[in-house]
């Protein structure tokens, strides 16, 4: 039955006469596992639900992009080489065969990663350059118009994605292994930082709604160096802000979707709904997130201060 399935290309159950809407169904609830997972699930359930999707429906290139992913994240630990070459050709087929280009670019970063992982920089270079060059962005075309009166609209839409960008560019640039994790960088890293927090404020102003949960991840890391540099009037004052920018997310997630920003840069544009070129988190609060990581005993010595203790009880509040 497999080597029926696998030559007509469709899964057994299709072959044995499954409705299509059935599958169609059943796909859709399969991926909402799949992201539900990916934000609360361990990484042996993550596998262990990819894998079953996986030998249901092995030509849906999603679940076999989504089970790559998950594997990845074992490797990482493991570095197992057999492991290695299962994730490599089952990102290669998606990248090779998908007609769905956010799927077929999802598969190519993550090939990237990995080879860059092991340092195959030829291979992974190779796959860089399957890449569309960021001047060919739909963005730039739109905002460049296309006479149908809604330029504007466009050139603010790739003002957001480009801060989007550069703020977590910022972001990821002070957290790379190349700028060593020690005492020497702590400064370094806390103003790249502040500065991906100003860049979102001039952007968006006040009215930061989603962008707010950028800020307080930004301000979590800034107490985290703050801390280990024994600064705890700093360290209490970055976490009375992440604390602020958190519960002013989560209150904007459930009232403000659908609602314009209103900034010079944005206020033609809405806090969108959820979409697959959206996302954001569903299972838990940001506040849930933050009160998980106030857990950490870096925070020890400040654990009993009135205003640790009162950041606290504000996340609490909305940590759902």
């Amino acid at each position: 039955m497999p080597a029926l399935a696998d030559f007509f290309a469709v899964s057994t159950d299709e072959l044995l006469g499954y409705k299509l809407s059935e599958r169609e169904e059943e796909l859709a609830k399969i991926k909402k596992e799949m992201d539900r997972l990916a934000e609360v699930g361990s990484v042996e359930e993550q596998v262990a639900y990819a894998r079953n999707a996986f030998a249901r429906y092995p030509n849906d290139y999603e679940v076999r992009d989504n089970l790559a992913v998950c594997l990845y994240f074992v490797w990482e630990e493991t570095h197992d080489e057999a492991l290695f070459e299962e994730i490599e050709s089952l990102l290669r087929s998606v990248a090779n065969e998908c007609n769905d280009e956010d799927i077929r670019y999802d598969a190519i970063n993550t090939l990237i990663i990995l080879y860059g992982g092991v340092k195959r920089s030829e291979k992974a270079k190779e796959w860089v350059n399957r890449l569309t060059p960021m001047k060919y962005r739909r963005e730039v075309a739109l905002s460049a118009g296309i006479g149908d009166g809604n330029t504007e609209v466009y050139i603010q839409d790739e003002i957001n994605k480009l801060t989007d960008c550069l703020g977590t560019s910022i972001e990821r640039l002070a957290l790379h292994e190349d700028l060593p994790n020690d005492p020497s960088t702590w400064d370094k890293k806390i103003e790249m930082l502040t500065v991906s927090n100003q860049l979102y404020t001039m952007i968006y102003g006040d009215n930061l709604m989603f962008y707010h949960t950028r800020l307080s991840r930004n301000y979590w890391l800034i107490s985290t160096y703050q801390m280990s540099q024994g600064k705890a009037e700093d360290t209490l004052a970055s976490l009375e802000k992440m604390c602020h920018h958190a519960v002013e997310y989560d209150k904007s997630y459930m009232s403000n979707h659908g609602k314009m920003y209103t900034s010079i840069f944005t206020d033609k544009l809405v806090y969108p709904e959820p979409s697959k070129d959206f996302h954001e988190l569903t299972e838990h609060t940001n506040c849930y997130h933050m009160l998980d990581r106030l857990q950490h005993k870096r925070y020890n010595p400040i654990r009993e201060d009135a205003r640790f203790l009162a950041v606290i009880h504000a996340l609490q509040e909305y940590a759902r």
